[in-house]
This record gives structure tokens, C-alpha cells and sequence, in this order.
């Protein structure tokens, strides 16, 4: 697709006043909204510095609910004006990634047809990845000496594709997951003489194989093209309490709820806001005073998302062990 859908969460009034009687309702969120995006600030305006002088390559690296996707999505938002377009492609956790999966799938959400489009006859070397759009594409060109003679014209094919829907940056969101093609592509696109389409690539750097072709493309710089890399940490305790209180309206958070949290989500953005939200769920959040503190509670119970994501995340680990 060209531009992602993203959290706005409208923020309403100040949240009403609760407190935990027994007769709390359990299913209403109305005085709790989708965090804002806190502790991004520097990065974000690095990422908008870099990408205001194309061509780019930029790494955003950071285990699982780091806020990569978040940036991300700020960022792009805040691109509508831009002069090229914006192509966003996400490499899906499949155990066996489809190959150029992302690219075809985000090139197809960016348009209908091809038509018009003025493709050369290189282009009927998309016609396996595109069959949809067979009537539209130029015959196949004849068999090429060799599969890698093959390959560097679907590449080409590829990029022709790229220029004709203008595309000036390609976001390529978990591509640690990616095929190896996915990420041959990507490489060409970063290596050559003369590269149009700026990179953004987000990945968990602690699963990346170390055959993966993902380290030749965060360890090489072309010659004209710059390069950031940018890796996101975990909130602090003042982080943690903005992240909660943009959450209720603004209000304050004790000191105490702060660092209890932070202390059990590790920073983690999407720790701390599944943990808000449960704790909301169960009555265990009410507002004391002036500030929005834990209800006699001396844990926090780890929300599914949260502990389906940390088991998988061990299994990939068991995993690539036992393939080195």
C-alpha cells in the first residue's frame, strides 16, 4: 500500500473518576485511549532530517514491541505532502516466507493496473508474480542464459515497476522475516550506481541469521547514498508515566504506579500499554487524589499479547540455535 492506516486515538475529555467497589464495569474503555507515541522525539527528526536529502538507507532496529512500527507509522503520517510517493510492504512471521512476498503484495495494494503505466518489454518478466495482470503486461522476453541472468531482470523488472508509480521511499517493516529474494531485491535497489528509491527497513536485530543477507545490506554503504541506523531502547520511568498518562487524558500518574511498571514491562511500549489496558479490564487502575495510581496490587498479570509474543520469540531463538 502507499500510505498505512494509523492509531490516531481521538483523545477525549479527562477520564471520570472510579473507584474499584466490586460493581466496576469490566468492558468499558471510555475514559482510556491509544497512547501517544513517547521517549521518539530525536529519532523521529533524525529519520525526517534523513529522508529530506533521498537517496537513503535507514535501519530502525529493536526487539519485539520497541515501537518500530509506531515511528514508523508517525513518520508517514506525517509525509502526505511529499513529492514522491511512499510504498509500505511488511514481511509476515510465515515459516516459510513466499518469495518477494512483501514487495508483489504492497505493489498490487498500490494499484488497480498496470495499464498505462508505459512498462517496457522488460516487464513481461512479471507476469509470474503478477498474473493478474497478464493482459496488461508485455509477452515474456525470451529465456535468459542463465538463472541469474533471470533474476537480475526481474529485478529490473522490479524497479521499472517502482519508477513508473514514482515511488521515492520503500518501507520494508520485520524484514527479518523476509525471503531471500525479498532481500537480493533490496540489495539491488542499495547498490546501485544510480539509486532513486530510499530504503527504510525495520527489524529485531537478535533474529537475524548470521548467513542472512539482511547484514551485507546494514553493513554496506554505496558511494552517494547515506546511510542511519537507529536503534530504539526501552522507555525509562518518566517515559513510562507520559506513555500511561497519555493513555487518561493527560493526567498524572504516581511516582510509585511509574516505577512499578516500568520495573515489570522492562520499558516496553507494548508491554506497558497491554498491561494499562488489563489492569483497567480487572479494576486494578483507579485515580486517588490527583493522580491515577494500582489498586493494592503487587503484580502485574503479562497480557496474552504480550506473553504469546515472548514465547514465540523464545521458540525462533531454540530454533536458530539448533540450525548453527
Amino acid at each position: 500500500m502507499l500510505l498505512p492506516d494509523h492509531r490516531t486515538g481521538g483523545r477525549p475529555g479527562p477520564p471520570t473518576e472510579r473507584t474499584h467497589t466490586g460493581g466496576f464495569d469490566a468492558g468499558d474503555r471510555s475514559a482510556i485511549v491509544s497512547p501517544g507515541m513517547i521517549g521518539r522525539e530525536l529519532e523521529l527528526a533524525a529519520l525526517r532530517t534523513a529522508l529530506s536529502d533521498p537517496p537513503v538507507i535507514v535501519l530502525v532496529e529493536g526487539e519485539a514491541g520497541i515501537g518500530k512500527s509506531r515511528l514508523v507509522q508517525e513518520l508517514l503520517a506525517a509525509r502526505t505532502a511529499a513529492r514522491r510517493q511512499v510504498l509500505l510492504a511488511t514481511c509476515p512471521a510465515f515459516r516459510q516466507p513466499f518469495t518477494f512476498g512483501p514487495v508483489v503484495d504492497a505493489i498490487r495494494a498500490a494499484t488497480e493496473d498496470v495499464v498505462g503505466l508505459g512498462l517496457s518489454g522488460l516487464a513481461g518478466e512479471l507476469r509470474p508474480l503478477f498474473p493478474e495482470w497478464a493482459s496488461a503486461l508485455p509477452p515474456p522476453p525470451e529465456p535468459a542464459e542463465d538463472a541469474a541472468a533471470a533474476r537480475h531482470r526481474l529485478f529490473r523488472a522490479l524497479d521499472e515497476i517502482l519508477e513508473r508509480l514514482d515511488i521515492g521511499l520503500l518501507v520494508v517493516e520485520e524484514v527479518h522475516w523476509a525471503d531471500e529474494a525479498t532481500l537480493e531485491f533490496l540489495l539491488y535497489l542499495a547498490s546501485g550506481p544510480r539509486q532513486r528509491v530510499s530504503l527504510l527497513v525495520t527489524y529485531r536485530s537478535e533474529e537475524i541469521a548470521l548467513q542472512s543477507l539482511l547484514l551485507r545490506l546494514s553493513s554496506r554503504q554505496s558511494a552517494g547514498t547515506a546511510r542511519l541506523r537507529l536503534s530504539l531502547e526501552p522507555l525509562d520511568v518518566v517515559g513510562t508515566a507520559e506513555m500511561v498518562s497519555s493513555m487518561l487524558g493527560g493526567e498524572r500518574v504516581s511516582d510509585d504506579f511509574a516505577i512499578f511498571l516500568q520495573e515489570r514491562t522492562d520499558g516496553l511500549p507494548l508491554a506497558i500499554e497491554e498491561s494499562v489496558w488489563l489492569m483497567w479490564d480487572r479494576g486494578d487502575l483507579i485515580r486517588r487524589g490527583n493522580s491515577w495510581v494500582r489498586h493494592r496490587l503487587s503484580e502485574i498479570d503479562v497480557p496474552p499479547t504480550v506473553r504469546d509474543g515472548v514465547l514465540e520469540h523464545s521458540a525462533r531463538l531454540i530454533d536458530n540455535e539448533a540450525e548453527t
